[in-house]
Order: structure tokens, then C-alpha cells, then sequence
């Protein structure tokens, strides 16, 4: 072994020795204009989602980053629905993700990013168990910012429409139509939003290390947030419908634009006479102008 080999070697271990013990490291396999951010958005989305969920995640995760749709569904190696992004696989503790650079998926690199190592800390923080897809999918899409005045319109006319899918129903997400499964994380950001915003941010580690420990998701959701899991479902519906039956409902497709051809007419119409009032004062001031050449003082 030459001598550069064993200096390498020497200084990747006192770079391993010195990192601490709940630091997580990423082996990304990227294109090279994702690898840098993709880096400071993971170990960012680490910390924060470390925190939140009060555990530590020293763990090693594989992130593939893929620029065509054969190296996705390479890495992804299962059937994905089409409308779907990324992917986290959480006994392979690996991470897929369409680039954004190179598929028009809607969402930037770092909320995708965020967004999959949410389901992997979830796991570490369950014990590996079960939960709700619309828990899941609610954290990780809390922690990582994702959302859009798109998905409050999917909201509004559900309640104004067809009506809101029952949380329990969210399991089946994977066997929905694009549009469906909009509205389907759309609900699930809003109920575990709810969730925080009644109880805190402590609620989401309190019921997990509950649930972890003693294996009963119920009597966990019911230790942390006094509400039996039905009942909390029926009270997330009722508040959802009553605080959507309120924002105004010209975002329903029938309304929005008309509403929104007459608002460009009110505004062409203020905009014409505001112009027109100005050339008023223009020809006033002109005249004024004029006579002052003519009559100087």
C-alpha cells in the first residue's frame, strides 16, 4: 500500500472518528448540479426533523437522484403511480427522487428531499411500525414546506363538491388518480397542521414514543392528544368543512373565472379613468405653462 493510499485512509477515519454520533451520512448518487444542494438540504431537513421528532438518526441512507425515468424506475424497482415524485424505502433506507431539473414535478429538490427523509426518521421514531398514510404524509410534508394556493383550491371544492376522502381511506393513496391523490395530501398536511396547532409540536414525539413503546397506536393517540383516534378523525372533518365553507367560492371552476374576466374589467375601467384624469391635469398645467412663456414676470 503506497504511501498516499495510507495517509487517505488515515485522514477518512479521523474524518469519521470526529463526526458526531448522531450525524447521518448520505451517499448520493445525483447528477452533479443536484449533488451540492441536494447535500445541504439533507443535512438541514436532518437536524430539523431530528428535533421535532426528539430522537437521533446516525443511520446511512443511499439517495438516488435520477434525470430520466429508467434510472427511477431502476431505483425505485416497484410499481409507482405515475403522478408520483419520490420515494422513500424504508428497509433499504433509501431515498428516489425525480430531479426537478429534469422532470416537471412541481415541487423543488429540497422539499422532495425533506419530504422522503421525513418517512425514514418516522420510521426510526415508530420503531419501525405502522401508521396512518395520512399522519405520514402530513409530517412530511409539514417539515419540509410544501404547500400551495393549489392545494387549498382541491380543498374547497371537495367541501363545496364531491366531499372530503375520509382519512381512513388514505391508505389506498398509491391506487388514486393524480387529481384524488392531491386532494388525499392536501387533507393529510391539514390534519396533522390541525393536530399542531392544537397541541403543540410536542404532541407528534410524545404520541410516537408512546406508540413505539407500547405498541398500541389508540391508546398512544389518546395519551397524547385526550382524543380517541374516531373522534379525532370526525373533528378534523367537521373543522376542515366548516373553515373551507368559508373562503370565498369563487375558487370553484364555475365561478373563478367569470369573477376573475370582470375583475380585469373593473380594473381596466379604473385604469382608463385614472389615465384620463392625468391628461386632465396635464393640459391644466400645459396652459398655465404656456402662459407663464408668454407673460413672464
Amino acid at each position: 500500500m503506497s504511501g498516499i493510499v495510507r495517509v487517505f485512509l488515515l485522514a477518512v477515519i479521523i474524518w469519521l472518528s470526529s463526526m458526531p454520533a448522531t450525524a447521518a451520512v448520505f451517499l448520493i448518487d445525483a447528477p452533479e448540479s443536484d449533488t451540492m444542494q441536494a447535500r445541504l438540504a439533507l443535512e438541514y431537513y436532518h437536524d430539523r426533523i431530528a428535533g421535532n421528532l426528539e430522537i437521533e438518526f446516525p443511520d446511512t441512507v443511499r439517495v438516488v437522484i435520477a434525470a430520466n425515468r429508467e434510472a427511477f424506475n431502476r431505483a425505485v424497482g416497484s410499481y409507482f403511480p405515475d403522478w408520483g415524485a419520490a420515494a422513500a424505502i424504508k428497509k433499504k433506507n433509501r431515498i428516489v427522487i425525480k430531479s426537478p431539473s429534469h422532470f416537471k414535478v412541481g415541487k423543488s429538490l429540497n422539499e422532495l428531499l425533506g419530504h422522503e427523509l421525513g418517512h425514514l426518521m418516522l420510521d426510526k421514531a415508530s420503531g419501525g411500525k405502522w401508521l396512518p398514510r395520512w399522519f405520514e404524509e402530513g409530517f412530511c410534508q409539514l417539515v419540509s414546506g410544501e404547500w400551495r394556493l393549489k392545494n387549498d383550491i382541491a380543498v374547497t371544492r371537495a367541501v363545496w363538491g364531491s366531499g372530503l376522502i375520509p382519512l381512513t381511506a388514505l391508505e389506498k393513496v398509491n391506487q388514486f388518480n393524480g387529481s384524488k391523490a392531491s386532494l388525499a395530501y392536501a387533507q393529510s398536511y391539514l390534519a396533522v397542521s390541525l393536530l399542531v396547532q392544537e397541541f403543540g409540536m410536542d404532541v407528534i414525539p410524545h404520541f410516537l414514543s408512546t406508540y413505539r413503546d407500547s405498541g398500541d397506536i389508540f391508546g398512544a393517540f389518546f395519551k397524547a392528544s385526550g382524543y380517541r383516534y374516531s373522534e379525532w378523525i370526525d373533528f378534523w372533518k367537521k373543522n376542515t368543512e366548516h373553515r373551507y365553507k368559508l373562503v370565498l367560492f369563487v375558487f370553484e371552476s364555475d365561478f373563478f373565472f367569470p369573477a376573475l374576466a370582470v375583475l380585469f374589467i373593473l380594473l381596466y375601467i379604473v385604469k382608463k379613468y385614472q389615465v384620463r384624469k392625468k391628461k386632465q391635469k396635464w393640459e391644466v398645467e400645459e396652459r398655465y405653462k404656456g402662459n407663464d412663456q408668454i407673460h413672464p414676470t
